[in-house]
């Protein structure tokens, strides 16, 4: 490992050991350099901690991203931007609906919807 980086083998909150009940391969780090904890697998990073400390969260991050949910993680992915395109759709639909409101309403050639 690089010599910014300094292992974790013992943590006020036992998160080292917590992940390595997870997969017996995983190792943390504390890069000096970029000042962030960093999680290890067969000396392949895996992830960069987003917290500034080691705690419950980065436990949680970890079982939340491991290749195991990455099926589950991209339906997640997938239905969020569904859900995000057709707020832009429905917005964007509402807008231009007002706009020719407008545009009609001040050459005064509007007529009325009868359903």
């Amino acid at each position: 490992m690089d010599g910014a980086l300094v292992r974790v083998e013992h943590d006020l909150f036992s998160v080292a050991d917590r992940l390595r009940e997870i997969d017996s391969r995983y190792e943390v780090w504390f890069n000096r350099r970029l000042r962030r904890y960093e999680v290890y697998a067969s000396g392949a990073l895996q992830l960069a901690v987003p917290f500034d400390a080691l705690d419950a969260r980065t436990v949680e991050r970890v079982r939340m991203t491991r290749a195991e949910r990455s099926d589950s993680i991209l339906r997640e992915i997938e239905e969020a931007n569904s859900a995000a395109d057709e707020a832009a759709r429905r917005r964007a639909a509402e807008s231009a609906e007002e706009r020719a409101e407008r545009f009609c309403q001040k050459e005064g050639i509007c007529w009325s919807r009868k359903s």
